[in-house]
């Protein structure tokens, strides 16, 4: 560690999901003698945003982040940069990732929290619990005949990490399951597969449409008034990706025109305050027939250990001179520490 003592580690997470110190202390845990002895300095911020970032941390070497750090361009020390994230498509957008540094993720690290999500919001949306909820608060004793997933349709758009985990927990519930991917494969607990511009057939098939791929220029604003007529009127849509794969006003149409029977929605449009917001006034909020949840299906007590362990282990492999594991492809950088 001659050349980086310290070792300056950045930790940065947005407001609202999670806490640095989480990882603060799975960085500790495995390099108990070199925290204790300061070689390796760990810094932690809740915001990445420029005015929050002081000039005594652009001399950064490593940053693990939930958020992107807007004063990276200005850290020439910097070596390389894990995303607290399964995607990448904030940084690929943001665009400003020095060409020498490598970018990390943990490809499939969201798919256990975000399949049992997507279960939970197909068994609320088949079963009516949030109606049922509702009339427990008011005390109405009012029984209501829901639906079962037993031999109904999932058609997966995007049968990845954590498509596959999707897949795998709709088995259990016996359910027919389908999905798209690059190329056609056998991929366990699925059905009947489809390449990706063979999507609509997905979408005319499925009782529950289930959006689980990258957002990309093909599948920017994939669902619009064409696909949703494509549903059955008795389907419904689950997105727990991005926001931009669905164009707002036409989901809005659908929900209330009753193009479809319901959708549950994870991830909005809004970037700001946070990653993914929905402000009160948006009309989105009075659809019939939508759960809104904040952007959370990924987030579980798991998040930081899961995501925090392979972090831990990057830079164990850095300090040993060994290549860092997951990097992005297009995202390799020009690493100094393997030549």
């Amino acid at each position: 560690m001659t050349e980086f003592n310290p070792l300056n580690i950045l930790v940065a997470l947005q407001p609202g999901l999670g806490s640095p110190e989480e990882y603060k202390e799975i960085i500790e845990e495995k390099f108990p003698d070199k925290t204790a002895r300061g070689e390796i300095k760990i810094r932690l911020l809740q915001d990445g945003s420029a005015e929050s970032i002081p000039d005594e941390y652009l001399d950064t070497h490593i940053i693990g982040s939930g958020v992107i750090v807007e004063r990276v361009p200005e850290m020439k020390n910097l070596q390389w940069i894990m995303s607290f994230s399964a995607g990448i498509d904030h940084w690929a957008k943001w665009g400003q990732v020095p060409a020498h540094v490598p970018l990390a993720c943990l490809p499939g690290g969201s798919g256990i929290p975000v399949a049992e999500f997507v279960l939970g919001l197909m068994l609320n949306l088949a079963k009516k619990y949030n109606q049922l909820w509702d009339q427990q608060k008011e005390k109405k004793y009012i029984r209501v005949r829901g639906e079962e997933l037993y031999g109904k349709t999932i058609g997966i758009v995007g049968l990845g990490g954590i498509g596959r985990q999707i897949a795998k927990r709709a088995k259990g519930f016996d359910m027919r399951v389908i999905g798209t991917d690059i190329m056609k494969m056998d991929i366990p607990h699925v059905d009947e597969m489809y390449l990706n511009d063979e999507v609509d057939e997905v979408i005319r098939q499925a009782d529950f449409l289930v959006l689980s791929c990258p957002l990309t220029d093909d599948t920017e604003e994939m669902m619009n008034e064409r696909t949703f007529k494509l549903m059955k009127e008795s389907a419904y849509l689950i997105n727990c990706a991005r926001g931009a794969l669905i164009v707002k006003e036409d989901l809005i149409r659908a929900l209330n025109e009753g193009w479809i029977a319901g959708a549950a929605n994870d991830t909005h449009w809004i970037k700001k305050p946070l990653p993914s917001y929905l402000p009160p006034e948006d009309e989105l909020w009075d659809c019939n027939n939508i759960l809104i949840t904040p952007h959370i299906s990924s987030w579980t007590d798991m998040y930081a250990v899961r995501f925090g362990g392979v972090f831990v282990d990057n830079i164990e492999r850095f300090l040993n001179g060994e290549p860092i594991l997951n990097v992005v492809p297009g995202f390799e950088g020009d690493p100094q520490w393997l030549k």
